[in-house]
């Protein structure tokens, strides 16, 4: 299987609009109007059948705007085993998992909630939400505001976390979500979701943090530099970031609350922090200054930004020995 992301929105329209006074707005509109990535060269329909994921519905109240999530039960399989191709900026990733049962020396059990990225889906996460199934754990993937089949607008990973939570609540008095311990796994934009929702809840156990984003403007502006590099050298960078922060400004999101590190220092949670030195989009560099006793920052080689949603034998390796220290 192989995963093609690419932006082809943002930075591919922009060069039609440099030279309008009104560069900014379109930038932010061309963000708001960003549709997710498909993800059939990830995973098929067909696939998601087979291993067993429900899809559900959660209504927004005092709306007619709903978020769609899989949900699926612990595995009882005898062995994982996937290898999923990434190809990012012409630059192929590919992330392996081949574990068989007795590779496990211990028996999980509980939740994790799985959240995805900008412009990704549910449907990104389900690779790892089938690994955590393997350990034990039921699992809940659902879809961000304006993403996958959510019918909402854009809150940035922001505003989603009212919502996600409520979901997460409403799980829980559902009797669907009934086994402790529970744990969040968030990827980019999703990880910050994560650590705002973290901060609502008592009960939560544990954080998982892959490749978590920079500042919403930041990665704007590092994913036009990697992926467009003539186009991000004659737009000037004060642009970019002032259209990403339009478009946040727009949703009613301050450009500072997509921030993830003051989140980071103000948690006293365990959280689990995976990231890549090759991921030119949320680099490790970011993090590598945290030195909290309850962030295990975990460096992976040679991995892309988009490759990171997918757990692989290195960070199986590190899951473990974090989870069996809780």
């Amino acid at each position: 299987m192989k995963n093609a992301i690419k932006l082809n929105t943002i930075f591919a329209v922009i060069s039609t609009c440099f030279s309008m006074s009104s560069f900014s707005q379109r930038i932010a509109k061309i963000i708001e109007k960003s549709e997710s990535f498909p993800f059939n060269e990830t995973i098929t329909q067909e696939q998601i059948k087979d291993l067993g994921f429900k899809k559900g519905s959660y209504d927004i109240e005092k709306s007619k705007e709903y978020i769609r999530y899989y949900h699926a039960p612990a595995s009882s399989k005898d062995g994982i085993h996937y290898s999923v191709k990434y190809d990012t900026d012409g630059k192929e990733s590919t992330v392996k998992l081949d574990l068989p049962k007795d590779a496990l020396k211990e028996k999980y059990s509980g939740t994790v909630i799985l959240l995805h990225g900008f412009r990704s889906s549910k449907e990104f996460m389900l690779f790892s939400a089938q690994y955590f199934r393997f350990l034990g754990f039921q699992v809940v993937a659902p879809d961000l505001l304006g993403h996958g089949e959510s019918n909402s607008t854009k809150k940035y990973g922001v505003g989603d976390s009212e919502i996600i939570n409520k979901l997460i609540d409403a799980l829980i008095s559902k009797g669907d979500i009934k086994d402790k311990p529970l744990y969040i796994v968030g990827n980019s934009m999703g990880a910050l979701t994560a650590l705002y929702i973290s901060a609502m809840r008592s009960d939560l156990n544990g954080i998982i943090l892959l490749a978590p984003m920079v500042p919403f403007d930041q990665a704007v502006y590092n994913y036009g530099r990697l992926n467009h590099p003539i186009l991000s050298r004659v737009i000037p960078e004060n642009k970019i970031r002032k259209g990403a922060n339009l478009a946040l400004e727009q949703s009613g999101i301050e450009p500072s609350d997509t921030n993830i590190l003051p989140l980071l220092y103000s948690s006293k949670l365990p959280i689990l922090l995976i990231s890549s030195p090759s991921d030119l989009i949320a680099p490790y560099g970011n993090y590598i200054a945290l030195d909290q006793s309850n962030i295990n920052l975990v460096k992976i080689p040679n991995r892309s930004h988009p490759s990171i949603s997918t757990i692989g034998n290195i960070e199986h390796e590190a899951i473990i020995s974090w989870l069996n220290k809780l």
